[in-house]
């Protein structure tokens, strides 16, 4: 706390020393900002150890750094010693986030979050993944080894001129290695990874309110997304189904997934471990929430579509992606190309990782969703102190001891990973697909060098965690591939028919061989599809395959589907796709759930007798045509009724029941139960009355918060933040008046809450790119900018034309600045 109070008076006494000459050491035209590095880029050369021949780095007027080496250990060093020129604050502190190390720096605040990513296993998991490229991959840990290099090497020229940041804190940058890089690569695995919060949550529900009741809210598959599967069809992949194996999907999807016979867990012992399973929801959720662990309906997703050649107008395919997740300043991610030898790849780098993640070389282009099927399960353990039980003996627990800020700490492991939770003689435990070493980034450097779509998916047999949706064109073809680790799990049907799953819905028997892992769902088993008949693929999170999937998704918890229904409507309506028409739909703000919904709320609204003030957002209501543009009042009224209404029900249900904090159902269940059960016990019984007596409550407390009904504009109620990573608001962007919602294309994610004006908007398109490798199109645009120095104009040089959806032709950029990286 001691820190925080002196980095916010700090920061006003830079602000002061604009001004006045009393504390001019800070001054950042003069003091230590310009110690630090210059605001803005400038020509010139620079000796940089370690390198063999010179680098030649060009930026452009969008700040896009271009990397020109003659070979792969000169770019990849050159790519570290660049990225920290721009981040190294940043840098260094996710690394102190992904290793546990945070408290070293900060203290007892710092406390929490190193303790849940050490039980998680992030820190052992990078050790492990190290030995493995080192091993086995030894070109592979090169590239990590001269990245890692590139860094120290700007660390070791800076000397005492760091980053502000580093002086306001009173520490020095640390050497980075290959060891700070895999762990923020496992870091940002764990936020995307569908398996470890998920079942315990589910758990929570079943065990609350009962397979009907609770299906009836989280369908196994949410309502209304059979034609809008990732997996275009009924599930059929290569000609692989589950109806070759002998099971019908209806009758596969029929059954009680929660109960023993499909997890070795009966009902009665699951409800009595309620305390257990929150623990262990809250001892793997980092307080810093950075990016933040991923669960049901989690606001971190993302959108992808492409096009196939037939189906676009000038006869090349074109993709378009931009993934959601938190929104800071400086961003995730760093815009650079990189070139040498076969390396010739532009896009976004996540910085602290080499290569680039997500973009486009002259003849492909990729981009990646996260498919929320799960990769880790949660497991069920009887201990007898430091021993667990597992088929019919006794086995000694392993355990790791560590020390933070004095005081000593063990996790102990079972035969399945780490005892996340224990109480008296059960524990869960967390087997996580990113304890075994995942090669993603010999993925990631066979994308930066392919040439055609065939290049890609051998790229991606080298992927493990988190399995992702990888949407890729080339200059003639187009699909979508997820890959990844799927642990399979061999289940006996109640019929007697064997089956292999996905996950499960909730906790699995641990002492039991039956509930461990049998293999993983196999390559060519994998959701994917190549030029489909149709014309067109989307993945923004919906369900990856239908009902007929040969490895059925069990432990499927997926988006709601309304940017997916967005998206599929718009592109089933639209042949002849062009890149305009590709970034008009990026731009969409129209809410397609709002589309269905509000006809029934206006319909039980008829005939009422109103105020001046209701029939007046009646009448925005009843006039409004569902986009979500600032101006709009119609999506004031459509929102916090809808917040009013889960107030009056959900929210209630579940707070006497319990479970006040788990996730509230998706607004499509709302209105599934709407149409179908009108008098649900979900819906108090009457869903007419229940509209009438919310619109009520609306509109008294938007009255009351903000007046005439004129006064009710979205952009007064929804509101965009980016924060800076220091924690500090003034250091931060914001709060803006955003268009979106949470269902909408171009996404403004917020809960569905009775504050008003809503909390802020923290999660978005991370970046945007639309690319057409046929017709050497390439367009991007991220909120930010390259720059960590928050006084550079490169700190958020591109956050004007995101917000206005503008775009970079990252073909037709002018050079601004020449820079020249030579040997020492």
């Amino acid at each position: 706390m001691k820190v925080r109070w002196l980095i916010i008076v700090v920061v006003a006494i830079v602000v002061l020393s604009y001004f006045t000459q009393s504390y001019n050491f800070l001054n950042p035209r003069e003091g230590v900002w310009s110690v630090a590095g210059n605001t803005n880029y400038t020509s010139g050369s620079y000796s940089v150890p370690g390198l063999v021949q010179p680098v030649n780095v060009t930026i452009d007027q969008s700040g896009v750094a271009h990397i020109s080496a003659q070979n792969l250990h000169d770019l990849f060093l050159a790519q570290g010693y660049y990225s920290a020129s721009n981040r190294l604050f940043q840098m260094e502190l996710q690394g102190l986030l992904a290793t546990g190390n945070l408290s070293k720096y900060i203290g007892q605040s710092g406390l929490g979050s190193d303790m849940a990513i050490k039980l998680i296993g992030l820190p052992e998991n990078a050790v492990k993944l190290q030995h493995a490229y080192e091993s086995q991959y030894p070109t592979y840990y090169s590239y990590l080894q001269d990245y890692a290099s590139g860094v120290d090497a700007y660390i070791n020229h800076t000397g005492n001129a760091v980053p502000l940041e580093f002086k306001l804190l009173g520490i020095k940058p640390y050497q980075w290695t290959v060891y700070d890089t895999l762990a923020w690569q496992q870091y940002m695995a764990w936020s995307l990874t569908t398996g470890a919060m998920e079942p315990l949550q589910s758990a929570l529900l079943y065990s609350a309110f009962g397979f009907s009741n609770t299906t009836q809210i989280w369908p196994y598959y949410p309502y209304y997304t059979e034609n809008v599967t990732v997996v275009p069809g009924d599930g059929t992949v290569n000609g692989f189904n589950l109806s070759q194996q002998g099971i019908s999907p209806s009758y596969l999807w029929s059954l009680n997934w929660y109960q023993q016979w499909a997890t070795g867990v009966n009902d009665t012992l699951l409800k009595s471990l309620n305390g257990l399973i929150k623990a262990a929801i809250s001892n793997i959720s980092d307080p810093y929430n950075f990016p933040g662990a991923h669960g049901i309906g989690s606001a971190v997703g993302s959108n992808s579509w492409e096009v196939t050649s037939g189906y676009a107008k000038n006869g090349f395919p074109i993709l378009a992606n931009d993934p959601h997740l938190p929104l800071s300043v400086p961003s995730l991610w760093i815009p650079m190309q990189l070139s040498a030898g076969p390396v010739n790849v532009t896009g976004w780098d996540l910085a602290g990782v080499p290569g680039i993640l997500i973009g486009h070389t002259p003849k492909t282009a990729w981009g990646l969703t996260t498919p929320e099927g799960n990769s880790a399960n949660d497991y069920l353990e009887m201990l007898n102190g430091t021993n667990y039980l597992f088929n019919g003996s006794w086995h000694r627990m392993a355990v790791y001891n560590y020390t933070l800020l004095g005081a000593q700490h063990s996790i102990y492991y079972t035969n399945n990973g780490p005892i996340i939770a224990r109480e008296g003689n059960y524990g869960i435990s967390l087997r996580w697909t990113a304890s075994t070493p995942s090669f993603d980034l010999i993925t990631e450097i066979m994308l930066d060098q392919s040439a055609n779509y065939s290049d890609m998916v051998n790229a991606l047999k080298h992927w493990g965690s988190p399995p992702q949706n990888f949407a890729m064109v080339s200059d003639a073809s187009a699909g979508t591939l997820t890959a990844g680790i799927y642990p399979l799990i061999k289940e006996t049907l109640p019929d007697n028919q064997t089956l292999s799953v996905v996950g499960s819905r909730t906790l699995l028997n641990g002492t039991l061989p039956a509930y461990e892992p049998a293999g993983n769902v196999q390559f060519d088993h994998l959701p994917q599809a190549k030029n489909p008949a149709r014309g067109y693929m989307l993945a923004p999170n919906q369900p990856t395959a239908w009902k007929n999937y040969p490895d059925p998704f069990v432990g499927g918890f997926w988006a709601s589907g309304g940017r997916a229904q967005t998206i599929y409507h718009f592109l089933r309506a639209n042949p002849n796709m062009t890149v305009q028409k590709m970034m008009n739909l990026q731009s969409n703000v129209s809410d397609y759930w709002a589309t269905q919904l509000t006809p029934m709320l206006l319909n039980a609204l008829k005939g009422v007798g109103m105020n001046s003030t209701e029939q007046s957002a009646y009448t925005y209501l009843s006039d409004w045509n569902y986009t979500t543009y600032q101006s709009q009042i119609g999506i004031t009224v459509y929102w916090y009724l809808v917040s009013s209404i889960y107030n009056n029900t959900f929210d209630r249900i579940y707070k006497e029941n319990g479970v006040s904090g788990e996730p509230l159902p998706f607004v499509s269940s709302l209105i599934h139960l709407a149409r179908t059960e009108p008098n649900s016990t979900w819906l108090n019984g009457n869903f007419t009355q229940l509209v009438r007596s919310s619109f009520e409550q609306e509109v008294s407390l938007l009255s009351d918060k903000l007046g005439s009904t004129s006064n009710w504009q979205w952009g007064n109620v929804h509101k965009l933040v980016i924060s800076s990573q220091t924690g500090l608001s003034s250091l931060s962007i914001g709060p803006l008046p955003i268009w979106g919602d949470s269902h909408t294309v171009s996404v403004g994610s917020v809960p569905l809450s009775m504050e008003v004006p809503e909390p802020n908007v923290a999660v978005g398109s991370s970046l945007r790119q639309i690319s057409s490798p046929g017709q050497s199109t390439f367009y991007g645009v991220f909120p930010g900018g390259p720059s960590g120095n928050v006084i550079s104009y490169y700190y958020s040089n591109q956050l004007s034309d995101w917000l206005s959806h503008s775009y970079y032709n990252m073909n037709d950029q002018k050079t601004e600045v020449k820079i020249r990286y030579v040997a020492a």
